[in-house]
């Protein structure tokens, strides 16, 4: 058994305090294999990307888990950037985890962190995308302006996420909320520069600029992004009905949204966006803005320890 130092990060509310269940199975695990493992838990928003950083900073070279939902190591990242030899890794036990979809993770979580035993010493470098708004950080999922934004916002300050997860359907919160503001939602126009093209579009639904393919809790929304080529890959959905826009979403699970027309797929590292018209603007499923950001490419800016099958 690996004699690495475990370090992990807790999200004690994500699934509705279902991670405690999830952390209490690992560490079932780490006390019956005698492995050197600290922990501690988050107690506010945030709270994991500092304790990321005190952790770093006493030892640069660290392995931190991150367990809870997308949120969770969407702060532990952030708290890594800057230290290039940092090793982080991830089980789920949050209720999307898009990042785990992506990055093929194992669900089981017991499973996971005894592939982590094994290969931690194995390092994967990831890319990373800059935002700045008002606000500045880093997303490895996906960034987007416009109804994903406004129904990511929607579920984050509604309490029926909470009632979702109770019943076992958390996953299923996105989809409720994409059909509320689906009825209300009304189209923006939308100005995009992508590596110095400018691009103009109306009547536009979404942007969603990402890093792998999921998002939304496992919406397949971007087949073709991969992690670790310096790209994002941008999908634009725009000119369409809200007829059309329900067939779009009903596709998505095989990847033939790319193939109707009114959506279409760029690829580009530095990205601008921005419109006139009020738009939410949300990184790795956090409300970030509104009207316009600033995206750039950070080509294998982390490293993420024991990814893949």
């Amino acid at each position: 058994m690996s004699k690495e130092k475990f370090n992990f990060i807790i999200n004690p509310a994500a699934k509705n305090r279902g991670s405690l269940k999830i952390w209490k199975k690992v560490k079932k695990y780490l006390e019956r294999e005698n492995i050197h493992y600290q922990y501690r838990y988050t107690e506010y928003e945030g709270h994991a990307c500092k304790i990321t950083r005190e952790i770093l900073e006493k030892e640069s070279d660290s392995l931190i888990i991150a367990v809870g939902g997308d949120g969770t190591i969407h702060e532990v990242i952030n708290g890594a950037v800057g230290y290039k030899e940092a090793r982080i890794s991830y089980i789920p036990a949050g209720s999307g985890n898009d990042f785990s979809r992506g990055y093929q993770i194992d669900k089981n979580p017991t499973k996971a962190f005894k592939k982590l035993c094994l290969n931690s010493e194995k390092m994967t470098p990831i890319d990373l995308g800059s935002y700045k708004t008002d606000k500045q950080g880093y997303f490895m999922n996906s960034l987007g302006m416009g109804l994903d934004a406004a129904v990511t916002k929607a579920v984050n300050e509604s309490k029926s996420k909470y009632y979702f997860n109770k019943i076992g359907a958390g996953k299923l919160v996105y989809l409720y909320f994409f059909f509320i503001k689906w009825l209300t939602y009304r189209p923006i126009d939308v100005s995009l520069s992508i590596d110095g093209r400018d691009l103009n579009y109306k009547n536009v639904w979404l942007v969603t600029t990402s890093n792998q393919p999921y998002f939304g809790g496992g919406i397949k929304i971007s087949p073709n992004s991969k992690p670790d080529d310096g790209l994002f890959h941008i999908i634009i959905v725009h000119n369409i009905s809200k007829w059309k826009l329900i067939l779009m979403f009903v596709t998505v699970v095989w990847g033939g949204h790319l193939k109707i027309r009114g959506v279409q797929e760029l690829q580009g590292k530095n990205i601008k966006l921005s419109s006139e018209q009020p738009a939410f603007i949300h990184a790795d499923g956090d409300y970030i803005g509104n009207d316009k950001v600033v995206v750039n490419m950070h080509h294998h800016k982390v490293n993420i320890a024991a990814l893949g099958e």
